[in-house]
Formats: structure tokens, sequence, C-alpha cells
């Protein structure tokens, strides 16, 4: 499923309802800024940022890597690609 940027998407990733919703959030949050920002200032401000928040869910619930990678968003994958090492490195 790839998020377009302009429409929030409920996703379902968890049994967890507050997961959900705060995953939901984020995707749709830095979907949002990756297409319809292209200025430039994606991976000056903006990648560590979701990177830091993406890592703090999938360090607590690694099952969580592999459904965001399933959703085969090229934004989702960047950004849980980036939060796996960045828990590789912390």
């Amino acid at each position: 499923m790839i998020n377009d940027g302009y429409t929030d998407l409920e996703y379902s990733l968890s049994n967890d309802h507050e997961l959900n919703v705060r995953l939901s959030s984020l995707l749709n949050e830095l979907c949002h800024v990756f297409r319809m920002h292209p200025d430039g200032h994606w991976k000056s401000l903006y990648k560590p940022k979701y990177t830091k928040l993406m890592a703090l869910e999938i360090k607590s619930k690694p099952f969580l890597i592999k459904q965001l990678l399933a959703l085969k968003d090229p934004v989702v994958s960047n950004i849980t690609h980036a939060a796996i090492e960045f828990n590789k490195n912390t």
C-alpha cells in the first residue's frame, strides 16, 4: 500500500490499537513530508527525526519490521531500514 501523502491512512500493523494509531500518525506524516515537500529539507531536517521515532517503535516491537516492509512503500521502507541501522549503532 503506497501512501500518497495527501490522504491519511489507517495502518493496522498489530493487535495493539494505540500502537496502530501512533504508527499511522508517524507514517502519514513522514509520507506527507517526503512526497509533498521535495525541497531538499527532507534529508537534512526530517529523516533523522522519523528514523529515531521508528527506531524506538521497532526496538520494542521487532515484528514491525516485517509488517512495515510488507507495505512495499519506498518511503516507509527507507525509514524502516534507516531505523534498523540506527538501532544497530546505538
